[in-house]
């Protein structure tokens, strides 16, 4: 109690602070409130309200881009997930610092319910006229309904390449919408040519190293908008994107060239051979081409010569070494393998490959792949440990990969824990009501009064009860690591695999810490047939438990399915 009302206290003189008129003051504030934000607190609601209302009041001039109290005070509050304040975010929202405006639309949609959409919808559509923030399009993704309202009714205020963005969106989802084909394949095509006109500018000069190296942040954006705008002609046709598309299939940039080339099938076009070997083959646009084609059911049809696990590792490598590292290769090869067996019992293999970069060869893993019923292989690592091939003999570093899988493999994180322990509160709490209940019998005593008697007893059951309540609630621990769940009470411990679990489900059960056993809403985990564990939902935040379980499941080929 006395923790929490510092930190409250805390937190009162650091909103003071950020109004005030110097500039050191504010910044002794911030920093003071991101120390408090790095500690484990549990703040009341009501509390999370106000630092939601106060992120809207007005501030003085900011003198640097730090000087933003409206964000950072946003950021502090939303740190405390859950659908409850989406109300709140959305009330104060018109009156946020353009970068909290930004912060706000992400948690609205990331956690806003339908109801919300309109609200959503407005913001949008209010602030395509106004231009007061930079509207994170990438956040509506799961808000298909507002993006059908804005393709059908903002059309000509969105610009081009989020519309051609959106609408691709919309089609990947099995969507449509309602604006006439006609008026949709006018601004497909305006756009296109206008990304066209910019691309142009490199095609002649194209190369890997003039793209990573010198062009990288204007074309990579040029070059992301040419695959919208192709992959949206595979819904939209007509003969002048047959003569576009014709034209696309000869461009340098391998990685455009494919995506006519998916398009191209699409529409039963004649793709020559030379074209598809070719993109088969480039290091770039190979693994592109290959899942593009499964995806389209033309699986087929990619050349057999180029469908080598070892030729999509380096592709692989490739891509993840341009556009996570910076790193522009030459002369990848795979020179070496590891087999062994994953954490369910799937037998994996890892690529040794070696890469050049400033005339040094360095070595790179790629891995894992496995070969089952589903598909070629997934890859869910790749190692870049920027180590000379020099360095250590090929068997050495084997070795050095197989300790360091052995360790990753027994490294568990805690994502969530919640523990129910005995502290000096809850010994406070039974002093109060021992109190309580003992000076209700001497009164019952003095007064010698039937009704004050039979109060009494009354008090003194419902106290007894409290405390076995109490006491039965004490011992839990709910703990969610990046490889498993596990709940534990004084009954008994329950232990469940992330990689088991098939479902999870909010359903209505007797709760056994009760002595009068209500009923309540209740997480419940199964596997492929049986329950595994359940706890009630009040024992933790339901959002955040669900966002944290889907981050650490992701990477599993079925993730569980979260049924509200």
């Amino acid at each position: 109690m006395c923790k929490l009302a510092t930190i409250d206290s805390q937190l009162k003189q650091i909103m003071r602070d950020l109004k005030h008129h110097d500039p050191q003051k504010r910044y002794e504030a911030l920093h003071a409130l991101e120390q408090l934000s790095k500690e484990e607190l549990e703040l009341h609601p009501t509390f999370v309200r106000k630092l939601i209302a106060y992120a809207s009041e007005t501030f003085p001039d900011s003198v640097e881009e730090w000087d933003d109290p409206s964000y950072y005070v946003l950021q502090f509050a939303l740190d405390f997930v859950s659908t409850q304040f989406v109300p709140d975010v959305l009330e104060h929202f018109a009156r946020f610092s353009p970068a909290a405006k930004e912060m706000a639309f992400r948690y609205i949609c990331e956690l806003g319910e339908e109801q919300y959409d309109d609200a959503l919808y407005h913001i949008v559509h209010n602030e395509l006229q106004q231009q007061t923030f930079s509207i994170p399009w990438d956040s509506l993704r799961q808000r298909l309904s507002v993006v059908q309202k804005l393709i059908d009714q903002d059309y000509a205020y969105l610009p081009s390449h989020v519309f051609c963005w959106l609408l691709l969106h919309l089609h990947r989802q099995g969507l449509s919408c309602h604006l006439q084909q006609s008026e949709i394949v006018s601004i497909l095509i305006r756009q296109y040519r206008q990304t066209k006109e910019m691309y142009a500018q490199y095609d002649a000069d194209y190369s890997p190293t003039f793209v990573f190296r010198f062009w990288r942040e204007n074309y990579l954006s040029v070059r992301s908008d040419m695959h919208v705008c192709l992959s949206l002609m595979e819904f939209y046709f007509n003969e002048e994107i047959a003569i576009l598309l014709q034209e696309a299939l000869s461009f340098r940039d391998p990685t455009i060239q494919a995506r006519a080339v998916i398009t191209a099938l699409q529409h039963h076009m004649a793709v020559d051979q030379d074209v598809l070997l070719a993109c088969a083959n480039n290091i770039e646009s190979a693994e592109l081409l290959y899942e593009e084609m499964e995806r389209i059911g033309k699986k087929s049809l990619f050349p057999t010569e180029a469908n080598e696990l070892t030729h999509f590792a380096k592709s692989h490598l490739f891509y993840i070494l341009t556009h996570e590292y910076g790193v522009v290769p030459s002369d990848i090869e795979v020179i070496n393998h590891v087999e062994m067996k994953n954490e369910y019992e799937e037998q994996i293999r890892y690529y040794l490959l070696t890469y050049v970069d400033e005339q040094e060869t360095y070595v790179a893993w790629v891995g894992m792949y496995t070969q089952n019923k589903v598909g070629r292989g997934k890859f869910e690592y790749t190692y870049i440990p920027f180590i000379s091939l020099q360095t250590y003999s090929i068997d050495e570093h084997k070795k050095q990969f197989i300790e360091r899988m052995k360790q990753e493999r027994r490294k568990e994180h805690t994502l969530f824990r919640k523990q129910w322990t005995f502290r000096w509160t809850n010994i406070l709490s039974y002093m109060v009501l021992s109190l309580f209940i003992s000076s209700r019998w001497l009164v019952a005593v003095r007064e010698k009064s039937t009704f004050l008697y039979i109060l009494s007893v009354l008090l003194t059951i419902l106290g007894t009860i409290f405390v076995i309540n109490d006491w039965r609630k004490r011992k839990r621990e709910i703990v969610l690591t990046t490889k498993k769940l596990i709940y534990a009470d004084r009954w008994g411990m329950w232990e469940v695999p992330l990689h088991q679990i098939k479902q999870v489900s909010f359903e209505r059960r007797k709760d056994r810490y009760h002595i009068f056993r209500r009923k309540s809403e209740h997480v419940v985990v199964y596997d492929e047939h049986h329950e595994r564990l359940s706890f009630s939902k009040d024992d933790i935040n339901e959002e955040q438990f669900a966002l944290l379980l889907r981050y650490a499941t992701n990477h599993l080929q079925q993730p569980p399915r979260i049924q509200k």
